[in-house]
């Protein structure tokens, strides 16, 4: 039989992995939409007066 213990520990990885995964996804969705904001407003966006 396999330990609970190990069971644990493997499904406490896999739910680590699963979250680190989430989070990369986030991530790149967030840096595609501000390049794509970026993109549609030009490049002159950090020119202008405040």
């Amino acid at each position: 039989m396999t330990d609970p213990n190990e069971e644990e520990r493997e499904r406490l990885r896999r739910q680590r992995m699963r979250s680190l995964a989430i989070a990369f996804a986030l991530i790149a969705l967030v840096g595609l939409f501000y390049a794509a904001t970026i993109v549609r407003l030009g490049g002159n966006v950090f020119n202008r007066p405040m």
